[in-house]
């Protein structure tokens, strides 16, 4: 036999199968670091929209009670109706501040937005009258 027709048939018989199998293995390896890439914008992303979340809600918290909660307590008259309208404020300002796109993500990010934003005021309200008293 000829070495040409030799290696040709080594050819055939080995490389091509462990071609295919290289590509198959590079293919895969592509995936996965694709699959990193994307959960580590995602996580990026989740941090800046929480952290900004977490931000706004401190800062909405020491506002109304700033702004509306003391001045009530001053007078006598920060009862349970009042404290609900000091939440109520700090809840829509909240709403309001976030962006439609911050809304839409951290509501697939967190599932219910609504009910970790009103966690959050509360737990932002129990922290400020523990440092405040």
């Amino acid at each position: 036999m000829e070495w040409t027709v030799i290696i040709g048939e080594l050819f055939k018989v080995v490389l091509i199968p462990l071609l295919g199998l290289l590509v198959k293995y590079f293919c895969q390896f592509v995936n996965i670091k694709a699959d990193e890439i994307k959960q580590k914008n995602d996580n990026d992303t989740f941090k800046k929209y929480i952290d900004m979340l977490n931000e706004t809600i401190q800062t909405t918290v020491i506002a109304t009670n700033q702004t509306y909660v003391e001045s009530l307590k001053a007078q006598g008259k920060f009862d349970a109706e009042a404290q609900k309208a000091a939440f109520q404020m700090t809840y829509d300002t909240v709403l309001k501040t976030l962006s439609d796109e911050a809304k839409k993500y951290l509501s697939s990010a967190v599932g219910d937005l609504n009910s970790y934003i009103t966690s959050a005021i509360e737990k932002n309200v129990n922290e400020n009258k523990v440092s405040q008293g």
